[in-house]
């Protein structure tokens, strides 16, 4: 009988049991379900700090790319402001790579000191613990990590090896990744080719950028069609102007002439090395040429050289053009347009029209 008055049969007692079974169960359930819970928003936190290390990764290799490749150029032509003896750089990919670990070092440890004050995780990499007091300089990433290499004349790639130990620390529970490996495009348009600035006497200030008539055909697109004589009138060749007077610059002085591929001409490190043709280290499909604007070094060359870039700092002779009802081919800086024969074959340029 309970305080009521109530009195309870065996079969009441029987009833009862299993309710209260229930609803112990259910209270445990419940429990259960906060501990999964807990460890289901922990979870999310470890993987969304593991995503944003790995996106910072990602996306420091291309910015910090562009920003190494601008500082390799402007060492060059500040090399030569200086009066340094031999200007260019003598491993600029060395030079580069390791412009490119310290940003991704820097931006690594600043990314994971943020992470840590936002989650209170700990948080390793490369067993490094980062707090507020670890350097900038810290080596989570090292040379070893980092490689850059060119497929084509207007970028290079940045290479990030992974496997790099990232370690979050929760609750005394530690989660531990690896990074993926990671390639960014670094596009080197519109930076100032250091190679003609200082061959040129510092008349010259250059930028890449890419000829965009320019197109390949034939088995495995191995034919190159420069497109520089489609079409002529009394003006001059087209699409040859366009390249010639290319995007002009700044200050709309000077015009500045587009880069075309040329498995003849330079890649990028080899401009910044300040090699020739002839010590390029290639690939060919990342070598590029260009057109020198207004004979610059007339003191030196008179009018019968190539203005093909290489060619015209080696002194290498050439011809001129002349289109019906025109005359002699010029420059839009007005100095006679010449070309070595070899240059006249390869981009498919007649000596009259």
């Amino acid at each position: 009988m309970d305080e009521k008055g109530y009195a309870f049969t065996p079969l009441a007692f029987l009833l009862i049991i299993p309710v209260v079974i229930i609803a112990v169960s259910y209270g445990n359930i419940v429990n259960e379900l906060n501990s999964i819970s807990q460890l289901a928003v922990g979870g999310d936190v470890v993987q969304s700090t593991g995503s944003s290390l790995v996106n910072a990764v990602q996306k420091t290799s291309q910015d910090a790319g562009r920003n190494a490749a601008f500082k390799a150029t402007r060492q060059v032509i500040d090399n030569e402001a200086n009066k340094v003896y031999n200007p260019f750089l003598s491993n600029s990919t060395d030079y580069i790579e390791t412009l490119i670990v310290a940003s991704l070092n820097n931006n690594i440890i600043e990314t994971a000191k943020k992470l840590k004050n936002e989650t209170g995780r700990d948080i390793y990499v490369n067993n490094i613990l980062i707090n507020d007091s670890t350097p900038s300089n810290a080596s989570t990433i090292t040379k070893n990590n980092v490689t850059i290499y060119q497929t084509d004349p207007y970028s290079f790639y940045v290479n990030v090896t992974g496997g790099i130990p990232v370690t979050v620390v929760q609750n005394g529970q530690n989660y531990t990744f690896q990074t993926p490996p990671v390639s960014s495009q670094v596009s080197i348009e519109g930076l100032e080719d250091p190679y003609i600035w200082i061959k040129s006497r510092n008349r010259l200030s250059v930028l890449f950028y890419k000829y965009p008539y320019y197109s390949q055909s034939g088995i495995n697109a191995n034919i190159s069609e420069y497109h520089f004589d489609d079409s002529h009138n009394s003006t001059g060749l087209y699409h040859l102007n366009e390249c010639l007077n290319g995007t002009g610059n700044a200050g709309n002085i000077t015009p500045n002439p587009y880069y075309f591929p040329d498995i003849r001409g330079l890649t990028f490190f080899d401009r910044l090395e300040g090699r020739s043709n002839d010590t390029s280290l290639g690939p060919n499909s990342a070598k590029m040429s260009t057109f020198i604007i207004g004979n610059p070094l007339v003191e030196d060359h008179n009018y019968t050289v190539s203005a093909l870039d290489h060619e015209y700092f080696s002194g290498i002779a050439g011809s001129g053009v002349t289109v019906s009802g025109l005359g002699n081919l010029k420059d839009p800086d007005n100095a006679l347009f010449m070309l070595s024969t070899n240059y006249k074959g390869w981009l498919s340029i007649e000596s009259s029209y």
